[in-house]
């Protein structure tokens, strides 16, 4: 018997990528819907593509986190939400809701946070696809769990799974920390040693295992990147507490079988009309009545 299938949607990132992906569309009353409409276009793919048991999307809450508090340039490079965007994020909600989906959102963590809980949590009992454009999220890969990486825009994705990762890497999924610890995370504004790109942070951890291992080994590398190794140690200490992803927070989490039946339809089509997202309500109709439809065959009824 097939798996059951959970995707867990990075919800912050993605509505991002949406709305810089998406032409600024507005509805006849200007509303901004553009991202809305990208972001809502990925989540019917992923259903017809994947038939998945559920979904769970979350987001980051706007409370800073620990690492704020550890780094305080840590993320401070992000711009502000552009106007357009900010009301798209409770549309998108909005949609999520009246589709029936699990959303996620908990002060003082990131999305990646619970991303990271609902992936150990689910584990045991469903195959899960992490859907995120951030790469720190390679540190969740196992046997049991893949990312699908949105590229071209936001509907077309890449799978990484964990056989993938490590031919390309050559280490383990749980080694990635180290390396985004050496070589840092411009997206997160984390600053790497000096000199030590991806390439170089990977080709240690290949051939001493970990952070651990470097230390214990230092007279071995050459002396410039020994220096530089020596004169960072805090900040990789630091910046390994940054980019670990917390895995046990307390989220009372309970995952259903998702179906058609279960969404009011009736709620649902009259915010696609009012958003005027006219094709998605004839995709929709029309694949109610398809037999072959991404609803049609939906886990609830596989049960």
């Amino acid at each position: 018997m097939e798996d059951k299938k959970l995707v867990v949607i990075d919800g912050s990132s993605l509505i991002y990528r949406a709305f810089y992906a998406m032409p600024h569309l507005t509805t006849s009353s200007g509303l901004p819907t553009g991202a809305a409409l990208g972001f809502l276009n990925m989540v019917l793919k992923l259903l017809d593509d994947y038939r998945p048991f559920n979904m769970v999307v979350v987001f980051d809450h706007p409370q800073k986190t620990f690492r704020h508090e550890l780094q305080e340039s840590y993320k401070a490079q992000r711009e502000a939400m552009p106007d357009e965007l900010k009301p798209q994020i409770e549309t998108v909600k909005e949609l999520l809701e009246l589709m029936g989906f699990v959303i996620l959102e908990m002060p003082g963590w990131e999305g990646d946070d619970l991303m990271g809980t609902v992936k150990e949590k689910a584990k045991p009992d469903f195959q899960v696809l992490l859907v995120t454009s951030d790469l720190d999220m390679l540190q969740l890969l196992d046997e049991r769990t893949v990312l699908l990486q949105p590229h071209r825009g936001v509907t077309n994705l890449k799978k990484i799974d964990l056989e993938e990762f490590e031919k390309e890497w050559g280490i383990s999924p749980e080694q990635w920390i180290d390396v985004l610890a050496l070589s840092g995370d411009p997206s997160d504004n984390i600053a790497g040693v000096p000199g030590i790109g991806e390439k170089t942070a990977v080709k240690l951890i290949r051939q001493f295992g970990s952070w651990e291992g470097i230390l214990k080994n230092l007279s071995l590398l050459p002396p410039k990147l020994r220096e530089a190794i020596e004169s960072n140690r805090d900040k990789v200490e630091e910046n390994r507490k940054l980019v670990a992803l917390e895995r046990d927070l307390p989220l009372d989490l309970e995952i259903k079988a998702w179906g058609w039946s279960k969404v009011d339809k009736n709620k649902l089509f009259q915010k696609l009309d009012a958003l005027e997202f006219r094709k998605v309500k004839e995709r929709l109709l029309k694949n109610r009545v398809n037999s072959g439809s991404l609803f049609s065959r939906s886990s609830e009824e596989k049960e």
